[in-house]
């Protein structure tokens, strides 16, 4: 899909960052599992002591360094300036908006399942956009195109790879389990699957609009 920077798709980027960012710290306040690079961003902002929009930064750079070594395309450049809004948004959110936002009980559930429901709509929306995608969905196309691997299976191989990261880093940290919980083994099952679903809706809305 070419790139076409325009306003639209400015406006939804940002709307697809801002449901991302949202729902990855109400996964956080549920406390029921969170994305397997959350738990990665999790470790490392208790070890060192920084917040999760930081540690989401320093671990963010890294796969786009990654990807920048892999590809040699300049287009990934971007995927900073998606981090330079993403992180402050995390912070945003966990530090004032959701603040005293503390669910327990069944609200725990019911806040964790929005979570499930908002971060792949969060992504399917960044890719709808043309700009480079949300950069786990990078991270999950560069997977698929090396193991030829469909999609959701591609994003659940990465998903397991960075829990089995992130349990490393937890466990040798003393750490324990760290944020690692059921919820963060059903989000890595049903990320790539409903990211696809969102994309196939929005590509029945929009055709039926052009007709």
């Amino acid at each position: 899909m070419k790139t076409r920077i325009t306003f639209s798709n400015s406006v939804q980027y940002l709307l697809g960052l801002g449901l991302l960012s949202f729902a990855v710290i109400l996964a956080f306040r549920a406390n029921l599992g969170v994305l397997s690079a959350d738990n990665l961003t999790f470790i490392l902002g208790q070890t060192l002591g920084l917040s999760l929009g930081t540690a989401s930064l320093l671990v963010c750079s890294a796969i786009i360094l990654f990807l920048l070594a892999v590809y040699r395309r300049w287009k990934f450049l971007f995927l900073f300036v998606q981090v330079g809004l993403f992180s402050p948004l995390m912070d945003l959110w966990d530090q004032v908006v959701l603040a005293d936002f503390h669910p327990l009980g069944w609200a725990r559930v019911l806040t964790f399942g929005t979570a499930l429901c908002l971060i792949p709509l969060g992504n399917a929306i960044l890719i709808r956009t043309s700009y480079p995608a949300g950069i786990y969905d990078e991270l999950m196309f560069f997977t698929a195109r090396l193991t030829k691997l469909r999609l959701p299976v591609a994003r659940i191989l990465n998903e397991l790879i960075l829990i089995g990261i992130a349990l490393t880093i937890s466990f040798s940290t003393g750490n324990g389990l760290g944020s690692v919980q059921w919820g963060t083994f059903v989000l890595a099952l049903s990320i790539g699957s409903l990211i696809k679903f969102y994309l196939a809706l929005f590509n029945k809305i929009f055709s039926s609009r052009s007709h």
